[in-house]
């Protein structure tokens, strides 16, 4: 669930992002940033609202490049739990 990954984000926890990234990697990668982006704007402070959607514009993009899908969504919500500020 995109919420408990977004509870975690907040929290800065990392295991538990990269435990959540390892469960849903079944699912489109594209589709799981899409997910992520549609829940940030009730969970971000407005103000940090565009670097998040930068963020996920810039790994969507290298989705047809990695090699590794895991690494690539965990570096994406990493930066996003980094840059941004959580309500």
């Amino acid at each position: 669930k995109v919420n408990d990954l977004i509870k975690n984000l907040k929290e800065k926890n990392f295991p538990e992002v990269r435990k959540w990234c390892v469960n849903n990697l079944d699912n489109d990668p594209a589709i799981l940033l899409r997910r992520i982006y549609d829940s940030l704007y009730e969970s971000l402070v407005p103000s940090t609202i565009p670097a998040a959607v930068l963020v996920i514009a810039k790994y969507q993009y290298q989705i047809a490049f990695v090699a590794d899908q895991e690494i690539n969504l965990l570096a994406c919500l990493t930066e996003i739990m980094v840059e941004c500020e959580f309500k």
